[in-house]
C-alpha cells in the first residue's frame, strides 16, 4: 500500500535527519515515486508528520502488549520496554522530537503530549503491578517515580547528539538500571542483576 510505504519511509528519514531537513522532494526520491503521489495521500508535511507519530505510537503499543504477555514478571517486562525506549531516544528520535518541538509546536502539544501521557499511565500501572508481585518496594509513590523518570528522559532529549558520545549499554546501565535498582526489593534486585544486555 502506497500510503503505508510513505509513512514508513518518512518516519525513517525524519528519525534519522530531523523533520525540517527532509523535503517532500527528498521523500519522493527515496521512495521512487512522484511528489504528486505523496500529496494525493497527504495534504501537507504536517499531516504526514502526524501520521508518522500515530504509526510510531501504534508500533509501540503493539510491542508493549507483546512484551507483557511474554514476560515472566513485571521487572523483566520493564527492562525490555525501557531498553527499547533508551535506544529510540539515543539513536533516532532526538532530532525528530527537537524539530517537532521547534517547528510544529501545535503538533508537539497535541500529539506528543498524548503519547507521553499514555506512557506515564502505562509505567504507573507497571510499578503498581511490580509492588503487588513483590518486585518493587511497597512504600513507592508510583506517580512521583513516573514523573521524574520521564522528566529525566525529556531533559536528555534536549541535548542533540549528546547520547551519541556513549554506547547504548552505558546509557542503559547508568540511566535505567541504576534508577530501577533504587525501586527494587531483594527479589527485584535478583531479577535486575540477572538481566543481560
Amino acid at each position: 500500500m502506497v500510503k503505508q510505504r510513505i509513512i514508513e519511509k518518512a518516519s525513517e528519514l525524519f528519525g534519522r535527519s530531523g523533520v525540517k531537513s527532509i523535503t517532500m522532494d527528498d521523500l519522493a526520491q527515496h521512495l521512487g515515486i512522484s511528489k504528486r503521489t505523496i500529496y494525493e495521500n497527504f495534504k501537507d508535511k504536517e499531516t504526514l508528520l502526524i501520521a508518522c507519530i500515530d504509526a510510531i505510537y501504534t508500533e509501540r503499543q503493539e510491542f508493549s502488549q507483546k512484551v507483557f504477555l511474554e514476560a515472566d514478571n513485571v521487572a523483566d517486562a520493564i527492562l525490555v520496554m525501557l531498553r527499547k525506549e533508551t535506544e529510540q531516544v539515543s539513536r533516532r528520535q532526538i532530532k525528530m522530537i527537537e524539530d517537532i518541538r521547534k517547528y510544529y509546536p501545535q503538533v508537539y502539544s497535541e500529539q506528543l503530549t498524548r503519547f507521553h501521557t499514555d506512557k506515564y499511565r502505562e509505567f504507573e500501572r507497571m510499578i503498581k503491578r511490580g509492588i503487588t508481585e513483590g518486585v518493587f518496594r511497597k512504600n513507592l509513590n508510583s506517580e512521583i517515580i513516573v514523573h521524574f523518570f520521564y522528566r529525566s528522559g525529556e531533559n536528555i532529549s534536549h541535548y542533540d547528539n549528546f547520547l551519541n558520545n556513549f554506547s547504548l549499554t552505558e546509557v542503559f546501565e547508568n540511566m535505567v538500571i541504576t534508577f530501577l535498582r533504587g525501586m527494587c526489593t531483594t527479589k527485584g534486585l535478583e531479577i535486575i542483576d540477572k538481566y543481560k544486555l
